[in-house]
C-alpha cells in the first residue's frame, strides 16, 4: 500500500474516530475501517475485514481496561459466550476467504445501511426498549450456559466473517439477559471484543488478509481514541452520538454498493 500525507491522515482520522464511538458506546470499527480501506485506499475486502478485526481488537483492550479500572467490566460471568466467540471467530475469518469479492461487498454494504438507518431513526435507547418490548428472554435466562455457547459461537462467526466486531451484539445481551446497566454491559463487551475479534484477525493473518501499514497507523489513533471515548462515556449522549454514526454509516455503505454496481 502506497503511503503518502492523505493517506496517512485518513488513516488516523479513521481510526480516531472508531476508537472514540466504539470506546464510548460499544459497537465497531467495521462501520469506518472497512469502507475506508476498500473505497478511499482500494485494497481488497479481505484485507479490510482482517484489518478492521485487529483494530477491534486494539479498542477492545484499551477501553476495558479504562471500563475494568471504573468496576464496569463482568467478564466473569460471561466467560462461555468468550470461549466459545474465539473459536467461531477463527472459522469465521476462514470463510471470508473462500467467499467472492464481489458477494463481500454487497453484504458488507447492505449491513452499514440497514445498520445506519436503524441507528439514525432511532437511536440507542429507543432499540433497547423495542427490543426488550418484543422478545421473550425468560428461556436463554433459564438456561444461560447452553444459551451462552450457542450464542457465543454464531456471533464469533459472524463477527471474523464481516469484520464487524461483536461488542454491540454483546453488550445487548449483557443488558437483556444479564439486567446489567448499560456502562457495564458496554464494558464488559468490549474487553470481551478484544479475545474475540483479536481470534477472528489472527485467523485474517494466518491467510495473509491485513494491510499492516494501515494496522499501524489506524491502530495507533484507534488506541487513543479509545482510552478518549471510555474515559469520557458517562458524559457522552449516547442517542445524540449514535444518529450522528448512522448518518455516516448510511452514507459509507450506500457508497459501497455504488462502487461495486458501477
Amino acid at each position: 500500500m502506497t503511503i503518502d500525507y492523505y493517506t496517512i491522515l485518513l488513516l488516523v482520522i479513521t481510526g480516531l474516530s472508531s476508537g472514540i464511538f466504539v470506546g464510548a458506546a460499544s459497537g465497531t470499527a467495521g462501520m469506518f475501517m472497512i469502507p475506508c480501506l476498500t473505497i478511499f485506499i482500494e485494497r481488497p475486502i479481505s484485507q479490510a475485514i482482517g484489518t478492521s478485526l485487529l483494530i477491534d481488537a486494539i479498542i477492545g483492550l484499551v477501553a476495558g481496561i479504562v471500563f475494568l479500572k471504573n468496576s464496569k467490566v463482568d467478564v466473569k460471568s460471561s466467560y462461555p459466550l468468550i470461549i466459545t466467540g474465539v473459536l467461531g471467530a477463527l472459522i469465521g475469518g476462514k470463510l471470508t476467504a473462500i467467499t467472492p469479492e464481489s458477494e463481500l461487498n454487497i453484504i458488507i454494504g447492505i449491513f452499514l445501511v440497514i445498520f445506519g438507518l436503524n441507528l439514525l431513526i432511532n437511536g440507542v435507547q429507543r432499540n433497547i426498549k423495542y427490543i426488550n418490548s418484543k422478545i421473550n428472554f425468560k428461556f436463554i435466562k433459564d438456561h444461560r450456559t447452553i444459551s451462552f455457547v450457542i450464542l457465543g459461537f454464531f456471533i464469533g462467526l459472524i463477527s471474523g466473517f464481516s469484520g464487524m466486531g461483536s461488542a454491540s451484539i454483546i453488550a445487548i445481551i449483557m443488558v437483556f439477559i444479564l439486567d446489567q446497566d448499560i456502562h457495564k454491559a458496554i464494558g464488559t463487551s468490549l474487553l470481551s471484543m478484544f479475545f474475540i475479534a483479536g481470534a477472528g484477525g489472527i485467523s485474517h493473518v494466518i491467510s495473509s488478509e491485513i494491510v499492516l501499514s494501515a494496522l499501524l497507523i489506524a491502530g495507533c489513533s484507534a488506541g487513543i481514541g479509545a482510552f478518549l471515548g471510555s474515559a469520557f462515556a458517562n458524559k457522552i449522549n449516547e442517542d445524540k452520538l449514535g444518529r450522528i454514526i448512522g448518518l455516516i454509516t448510511v452514507i459509507l455503505g450506500a457508497i459501497l454498493l455504488v462502487k461495486i454496481f458501477s
